[in-house]
């Protein structure tokens, strides 16, 4: 059996590759786009360094496994075999690929457009599938533009590898049939040149990003006449946002977690924190209600008999942070700064605990030349 082999039967156990496709990921070898030194993640999450000149079965294993693997950390300012803070490239885990090109719907004659090339292992299968000469992928990475314009070319898929700003687009080559991207746009800044350069009854598929959620849904929008991108969501996954939109990571180190001084309040509340953030329902409609902020989890120690569940907004440098053991309520909140964080998340969440408990899917995401709206149906 064949490495591509291999993959595609892993693929089809599970039911994630459209019989559409199975041509494409049977001929495209996914190593070739695969630099010589990357990183996969272990059992517990920590991304752990392969190279392929000492450890080739290794390598040549990761790269036909249905994992992602990490091609850059910190915009390449980390260097191999450090591992960096934050992760900027990768090549996705080929079942959300072939999840995500099977959203797309292509057909023959269609021309595309991908946001965010990576390795150019996406855009190889969408030029087995329509030709090379149909595909048009942007890039904003010198470095990665680079590798994967040589692994297209050398591999026989010479599409047209842009080196620029995706979320512009790439107008010289409009318009499109479908738009794909491989990075996340954050919720409200969907970048309407997408939209633009999309013909009537063309297809955008993107993830999106909002900072509560962390990640965000897969979204599949459809182009009407009048320039006008209406989706849903589609299911959650996890993709890095577009460069140009990052957010500060939120910084606590001077947060006091003891809740005092300065303007901190305290309060209680007899909603259970956790139900805020305990799922992705919960988290995409709290999203949808209130402005950006970050949240994150820790666990009790044996100094600390409690949960602690912080919440912070690094632009007004706004935290709340919430207490809770397994005594049950009235729960402890403590808020500091110009936002009452814990009162915006709480009233958002009872508002999505008044309309029923909806799930993601049930809203719907417009996206015009002069709004984004999100709306609940």
């Amino acid at each position: 059996m064949t490495t591509t082999e291999h993959l595609v039967t892993t693929l089809e156990s599970v039911g994630i590759l459209p019989v559409a496709w199975r041509g494409a990921f049977l001929a495209v070898p996914r190593h070739r786009f695969l630099p010589t030194q990357i990183w996969t993640d272990d059992d517990d999450g920590d991304p752990q360094p392969i190279d392929r000149d000492t450890d080739p079965d290794r390598w040549l294993a990761s790269a036909y496994s249905n994992v992602a693997i990490v091609t850059q950390f910190d915009d390449g300012a980390t260097v191999w075999p450090d591992v960096g803070v934050h992760r900027t490239s990768s090549a996705s885990e080929p079942g959300m690929v072939a999840t995500m090109l099977d959203h797309l719907e292509v057909q023959d004659g269609h021309r595309i457009l991908e946001i965010g090339t990576g390795t150019g292992y996406n855009a190889a299968l969408l030029a087995h599938r329509l030709t090379a000469s149909r595909v048009t992928t942007v890039e904003i990475d010198p470095a990665i533009a680079v590798l994967a314009r040589t692994a297209l070319d050398t591999t026989g898929y010479p599409v047209t590898t842009v080196l620029g700003d995706g979320t512009l687009g790439w107008r010289a080559r409009a318009p499109y049939d479908r738009v794909i991207a491989t990075v996340a746009a954050y919720l409200g800044a969907l970048p309407y040149e997408w939209v633009r350069q999309t013909s009537p009854g063309g297809v955008i598929v993107t993830p999106l990003r909002t900072d509560y959620m962390g990640s965000g849904p897969l979204v599949r929008f459809t182009v009407d006449d009048e320039g006008i991108a209406i989706g849903r969501p589609l299911t959650a996954v996890g993709f890095m946002p577009l460069r140009q939109q990052r957010t500060p990571y939120a910084d606590l180190s001077s947060v006091d977690f003891n809740g005092t001084g300065g303007d901190t309040e305290a309060s209680t509340t007899t909603t259970p924190p956790w139900l805020v953030a305990n799922t992705v329902d919960v988290r995409w409609a709290i999203s949808t209600r209130m402005d950006p902020c970050r949240w994150g989890h820790r666990p009790p120690t044996a100094k600390r008999p409690h949960h602690q569940l912080w919440f912070a907004d690094n632009p007004t440098r706004s935290w709340a942070l919430a207490r809770y053991d397994r005594t049950g309520g009235p729960y402890q909140i403590h808020q500091h700064g110009p936002r009452r964080l814990w009162d915006e998340i709480e009233a958002a969440y009872l508002w999505w605990r008044a309309q029923g408990r909806p799930s993601m899917d049930r809203w719907r995401i417009t996206i015009s030349s002069d709004q984004q709206t999100v709306t609940l149906t």
